[in-house]
């Protein structure tokens, strides 16, 4: 079925499974009701990677180099196939690198001047200190990586929501970003198993980096290593040397929440970044026009499409990860109407180059202050809620499997913030990313109790309209114990505010006479959760969302 583009919607939208959508029993619409979908089909997922066993031989190689990704103080995936990849000079070809880690052996042939291994079998989660990765050639060549851990790693990505860091990016932010995070910074300590890797698209405006950025890069920049997340480490000394807020406390609350598995946190964003930065070039050339060869400048450097994917993500595909977190769409959200197509395809695409159905927790966009550093928030800010519904839509039609959204409008700016664009309150966000993560990969607390509620179906007709949730913590509330607000209804080609009931796990849109949409929390450009108060039994808030009817 070929988009329609209503007001506000933001993707394609039909009735019937006869659109491309797919559906199960449960999600038949019950006798006189009519139940809504996008008409995407759900994307299949991705073939897991897996490496065929073989006898590991010796070393012989005399000289070789291992990749910049490999330091001390790293953390190898667990449960997963752990690789180790580098270059050698061409006078090697032909000779054989070993690996070994905790008894588990691993060696390749140097072909073409580069080499990459998998050792044979994998490895539990484990905090011990004290294990060496050892790469070794012949002749007693070797090089040596000590302190590493076995754990889960994800990547924090996105634009300059997700790598904010300690330091914020307007001037004056930093005093008040550390004084509200006095005592978790205080916190950060050498002794949790957290490690952290930062890349920073301070370091891409450089001469050096504008040929590299234009083809997929299999190292890391040599001057990045990991480190243990110590609150030196995490604070660094200044904005181009300070850790994601958004990464560290997803990180620390995971570990908190499951101190049996460590964490390893890398960050790859750039702020500003479109979409098609970050993707690869495949994914860029499968974009909706709308969205597709984005670039933009950072400094006086210019950052072509694909170019940060192309520094700092596609590096990483040999590393079994276990998620991404993602903060983007702000640069996008005049285009909202494509997003959710586009978000398919880069998701897709990212698991088909790792070789892993990971994890996908996309942070919603929050609210907003007029002013940042002086400068008035107009045009793409005010298309925001737009991109808060293609967001949600994605995950309330399926399309998109081991994907999660993270609500956020209750955590924008506040009276006072120095800067409106970039809202200081990323402790929450990650909490409730690693509560979602928690319960879905280490059946830790139960999802329904501990996701943000988002509808999982929306049933209509003439005069009645029914929207079920997921993760109703028991029951859905408000947040303030008032009256619901937020819902608004479309009939007769405009939008009013909606009379809603909560039932259980539903919302009952009342007095309705030929419903054409439904929406909740369209407006929000503040944190003012009198305007938009729905949330679960268990206190988590709803996400935004819309959806218009054919």
């Amino acid at each position: 079925m070929k988009k329609v583009l209503l007001l506000t919607v933001v993707a394609s939208l039909c009735l019937s499974a006869a659109c491309g959508g797919t559906q199960t029993p449960s999600e038949t619409a019950r006798p006189g009701y009519t139940l809504w979908t996008s008409g995407r089909t759900a994307a299949e997922p991705v073939e897991e990677r897996k490496t065929e066993s073989y006898t590991p031989q010796e070393g012989t190689a005399e000289e070789f180099t291992v990749a910049n990704y490999f330091s001390d103080d790293m953390i190898v995936p667990k449960d997963k196939e752990i690789v180790v990849w580098g270059t050698a000079p061409e006078s090697q070809n032909g000779k054989i690198v070993a690996a070994e880690f905790k008894g588990l052996k691993g060696s390749a042939e140097i072909e073409n001047g580069a080499w990459k291994l998998v050792l044979q079998g994998t490895l539990p989660a484990s905090g011990e200190q004290g294990h060496t990765l050892t790469v070794s050639g012949g002749n007693g060549v070797k090089e040596e990586f000590e302190d590493v851990l076995v754990g889960d790693i994800w990547i924090v990505s996105g634009q300059s929501n997700s790598d904010l860091t300690f330091f914020g990016t307007v001037a004056g932010t930093s005093t008040d970003i550390l004084t509200l995070y006095e005592e978790e910074l205080d916190a950060a300590v050498k002794e949790d198993n957290i490690r952290i890797l930062r890349q920073t698209n301070f370091d891409l405006m450089n001469d050096r980096y504008q040929e590299p950025m234009n083809e997929p890069q299999t190292d890391i920049l040599s001057s990045y290593r990991w480190h243990t997340a110590e609150r030196r480490r995490v604070v660094g000394s200044s904005v181009s040397n300070s850790f994601s807020m958004l990464g560290y406390f997803f990180a620390k609350e995971l570990y908190t929440l499951n101190p049996d598995v460590p964490v390893g946190i890398i960050m790859a964003g750039c702020g500003g970044a479109p979409l098609s930065l970050l993707a690869s070039p495949e994914a860029n050339d499968a974009f909706p026009s709308t969205l597709k060869d984005k670039t933009m400048t950072l400094g006086n450097y210019l950052i072509p499409a694909c170019g940060i994917y192309n520094m700092f993500i596609a590096p990483l595909t040999n590393v079994g990860i276990t998620g991404m977190i993602f903060y983007q769409g702000e640069t996008d959200a005049l285009e909202a109407a494509d997003y959710g197509d586009a978000l398919g395809i880069f998701i897709k695409d990212l698991r088909e180059k790792f070789g892993t159905n990971f994890l996908f927790l996309n942070t919603q966009l929050t609210s907003y202050g007029y002013e940042s550093g002086g400068i008035q928030l107009t045009g793409i800010w005010d298309a925001f809620s737009n991109m808060r519904f293609a967001q949600a839509e994605v995950k309330i039609d399926d399309s998109i499997p081991d994907y999660e959204v993270i609500p956020t409008l209750d955590l924008g700016w506040r009276e006072g913030d120095k800067d409106g664009a970039h809202p200081y309150y990323k402790k929450e966000i990650g909490q409730r990313g690693a509560a979602i993560a928690a319960a879905k990969l280490y059946g830790i607390g139960e999802a329904e109790n501990v996701g943000c509620p988002i509808p999982s179906k929306i049933e209509y007709k003439e005069d009645a309209l029914e929207i079920t949730y997921d993760y109703a913590g028991g029951g859905l509330k408000t947040l303030d114990g008032k009256a619901v607000t937020g819902f608004e209804v479309k009939m007769d080609g405009a939008w009013k505010t909606a009379e809603v009931v909560v039932d259980g796990n539903m919302i009952l849109v009342q007095n309705v006479s030929n419903p054409e949409g439904v929406r909740y929390a369209p407006e929000l450009r503040y944190a003012n959760m009198d305007d938009a108060n729905l949330c679960s039994g268990t206190g988590y808030p709803a996400a935004a969302f819309s959806a218009e009817f054919e």
